[in-house]
């Protein structure tokens, strides 16, 4: 099932893919949000989506990300932009650390400098 929000998360993946990098990697980007965004959620998988992105915006050290979050059944993919490794890593394990987690996709790209 598309949703309004669905929509919206893939426009704001999109836009930052866009302005991150070079086309193909944009394109890989936007495939993994559209991925994720086909995925019919229900209402647990909707609360754990919000656990872990209140999880992550808690975290000052990963303030500087753009984090696109999707969960299906405890399994988890973070798409976006991460500044270096050590911050991809970081989200991954904050990502497992929240309750009803099972497995954490980590799709984050690192930003090019």
């Amino acid at each position: 099932m598309i949703t309004r929000k669905n929509i919206v998360s893939l426009l704001t993946t999109s836009a930052i893919a866009f302005c991150i990098g070079t086309p193909a990697r944009a394109d890989s980007l936007v495939a993994v949000a559209q991925a994720t965004a086909a995925v019919v959620r229900d209402e647990h998988d909707h609360n754990l989506q919000r656990d872990i992105k209140t999880a992550i915006g808690a975290d000052p050290e990963l303030n500087t990300a753009h984090i696109a979050v999707s969960a299906h059944a405890g399994r988890v993919t973070l798409a976006g932009v991460a500044v270096n490794e050590d911050q991809r890593a970081r989200a991954q394990r904050t990502a497992l650390n929240v309750r009803g987690v099972r497995l954490v996709e980590n799709a984050l790209e690192l930003a090019e400098r």
